[in-house]
């Protein structure tokens, strides 16, 4: 037996060590199937920007959206950058639910001459 190291696996004294190890394995795992996905979406588009949005970018926040561009960077020669969204999951309900009032807005209260709004 020597001395600790601090790289001692976690034991079931400790399950705290064992909770962050499997964190950092699925955020590992989650961020690989990310990337796969997003360097398809870079290769046609070439966004230069990828939001992690959603309840996953909210949950896996910057530590996720960094072993998303380290993953990204090795994919693909486009230089892109991943961040992750502050919004959480109901960004795009409130969105499209601004959009929709905003055109029904334009229906009603345009000049009845003029052609309606293009949907």
């Amino acid at each position: 037996m020597g001395e600790p190291t601090g790289r001692e696996p976690a034991t079931a004294a400790d399950p705290a060590g064992t909770a962050a190890g499997a964190d950092e394995r699925f955020l590992s795992a989650l961020a690989d199937r990310i990337a796969i996905g997003a360097a398809s979406v870079v290769a046609v588009l070439d966004p230069g920007c990828v939001v992690l949005g959603g309840e996953i970018g909210h949950a896996g926040g910057d530590v996720l959206a960094g072993l998303v561009a380290q993953r990204l960077r090795r994919m693909s020669p486009l230089p892109t950058e991943v961040r992750a969204g502050a919004l959480g999951g109901s960004a795009v309900l409130r969105g499209a639910l601004l959009t929709a009032r905003d055109r029904a807005q334009d229906t009603l209260w345009s000049d009845p001459s003029r052609s309606p709004v293009p949907s």
